[in-house]
C-alpha cells in the first residue's frame, strides 16, 4: 500500500510519488534504476510498487551522495530513510556519477532520471539509451513542463529547456504537477 514518504523532496509537496507507485504497478518492471535518489523519495515510492506486487523486482540507487555541490544527503541517511518505509531489500544504494554510467548502461526495464535535467541531458540520454527504449526499457523523469524550465537555476544559468523538446523526444507528460514527471517509451 502507497504511503507518502515524508522525506524531502520536491516531488513531495505534490505527492509525485503515488504517480511513481503506480507507474510501476502498471508497467511491472524487475529492474528499475533510479538515478538521482537524495533522501529516497521516488525510490520508496517505486519500492512500495515492488512490495504490492509481490517482491518481484529491485532497484538500484545512483547518486553522488556528499560529492554533489548543490543540495545532497548521505548514503547513510537514505538508507535509514528507506528502512524506515520497510522497503530496504527492494533497493541497493551505490554511488555513480551518470555521465560515466551513460557511456556504459546497463540494461534496465525503468530508469527513474532526477538529476537536474535540462533539455541536454534528456536528449543524450534519448539517444543514449534508444536501443534499450527500442526493446520495451521505459525511460521516466523529472521536468518536461514549462514550469519546470523557469525554475530559477535553469534561467540563472542558461540551461536549455526540456519542454520545447517534447514532440521530437516524443515524451508524454504523467503529470503536470510542479515539477512534473514525464515518460519515454516505445
Amino acid at each position: 500500500m502507497y504511503r507518502q514518504p515524508q522525506v524531502y523532496s520536491s516531488y513531495q509537496k505534490n505527492n509525485l510519488g503515488k504517480v511513481l507507485y503506480k507507474t510501476v504497478l502498471k508497467y511491472k518492471p524487475k529492474k528499475i534504476i533510479d538515478f538521482g535518489v537524495l533522501h529516497g523519495y521516488s525510490t520508496i515510492a517505486m519500492a512500495q510498487g515492488l512490495k504490492d506486487m509481490g517482491r518481484v523486482g529491485h532497484i538500484t540507487g545512483y547518486d553522488l551522495w556528499q560529492d554533489y555541490p548543490y543540495r545532497h544527503t548521505t548514503k547513510a541517511e537514505a538508507q535509514k530513510n528507506l528502512k524506515k518505509y520497510k522497503v530496504e531489500d527492494f533497493v541497493t544504494l551505490k554511488k555513480k556519477d551518470f555521465y560515466k554510467w551513460i557511456k556504459k548502461p546497463e540494461e534496465f526495464d525503468l530508469l527513474h532520471l532526477d538529476i537536474s535535467n535540462t533539455g541536454d541531458i534528456i536528449d543524450t540520454v534519448v539517444k543514449a539509451l534508444k536501443k534499450y527504449i527500442d526493446k520495451g526499457s521505459i525511460l521516466i523523469f523529472e521536468g518536461g513542463i514549462p514550469s519546470r524550465d523557469r525554475v530559477t537555476w535553469m534561467v540563472k544559468y542558461k540551461r536549455k529547456p526540456i519542454y520545447p523538446f517534447k514532440r521530437r523526444l516524443g515524451y508524454k507528460i504523467l503529470t503536470k504537477k510542479f515539477p512534473g514527471i514525464s515518460i519515454i517509451k516505445k
